[in-house]
């Protein structure tokens, strides 16, 4: 996804007990950083949003609303702050009955009416830095062509895009289940292309994304299989390595509808097509 810009309602920010810390850090650290027992230990989660409250929208303190249409990629929708496109429902397949939805809608009930869609975003509220494993636990939509649902991250600085860095942890198009995981930086996009996930519309996937704590190299996994390493040694001549020590990320969550990459919506692409997220967690 690349960028474009904010608001709204209550919500609870849940944090695990010292003990969940703990076992979570362990299974993080052994079975997908691949660091010792002691550093593992070590771990916890900083930062983390459950989505719990069911029919809450996203809690302010943490997410923001981008609102509008024209944005990049000429996608269609048009992104707003409404309840019916983006709230916390009951999920019994999530890990705690909850998760956040996203619903992509049009103003006639028909795939060539006007799309309206949810975009939310944590730009000074909260972002990260190296030395962070961030994981996004969601389900893709199988609502058809023109979907585009992505779970991503983009730098708080360095000028426009590409030059402020993008993290693409979990993105999806077309309703085929094949994940991409992604870099963009001025001159380089490396990453995992199409990726076959074993999807059914009731299931969860764990999407996450380590950065070294020198921002030497970049580790994405899929439910704690290791799916690619990026290494800043291997940045070609002319390209700019953006995820260095100093540099801070924010989150993003959204469901796009057409455009560049998946193409726009056909005769038998489903309005009201759904992309929920169960939690994002960061560990540090």
């Amino acid at each position: 996804m690349k960028p474009s810009y904010v608001k709204n309602a209550p919500h609870v920010r849940c944090f695990r007990t010292a003990t969940c810390h703990t076992m979570l850090a362990v299974i993080v650290g052994l079975l997908l950083l691949g660091i010792s027992a002691t550093r593992a230990h070590a771990w916890g989660i900083t930062w983390s949003d459950d989505f719990t409250g069911v029919n809450n929208q996203p809690w302010s303190g943490n997410w923001s609303y981008q609102t509008g249409g024209g944005n990049a990629n000429h996608e269609l929708e048009i992104y707003v702050n409404s309840w019916a496109n983006c709230h916390v429902v009951s999920d019994g397949t999530g890990t705690d009955g909850q998760a956040l939805r996203f619903e992509a809608q049009t103003d006639t009930g028909a795939w060539n009416g006007t799309w309206y869609s949810a975009r939310i975003h944590t730009l000074g509220k909260h972002s990260f830095g190296t030395g962070t494993y961030l994981e996004y636990r969601c389900k893709f939509p199988n609502s058809g062509k023109g979907y585009w649902p992505a779970a991503w991250c983009l730098g708080t600085s360095g000028g426009n895009w590409p030059a402020n860095g993008e993290i693409d942890v979990a993105e999806e198009v077309n309703g085929q289940w094949e994940n991409y995981q992604t870099l963009h930086m001025p001159g380089w996009d490396p990453g995992t292309g199409p990726r076959t996930i074993d999807h059914s519309t009731t299931t969860y996937h764990n999407y996450g994304v380590w950065i070294q704590p020198d921002g030497s190299y970049i580790t994405f996994n899929v439910d704690g299989n290791n799916t690619i390493t990026i290494n800043r040694s291997s940045t070609p001549g002319g390209a700019t390595w953006e995820y260095n020590p100093g540099r801070q990320f924010y989150l993003i969550l959204n469901l796009a509808i057409g455009g560049d990459f998946p193409g726009n919506p056909i005769s038998n692409t489903h309005v009201n097509g759904t992309f929920d997220v169960d939690y994002v967690h960061q560990w540090n």
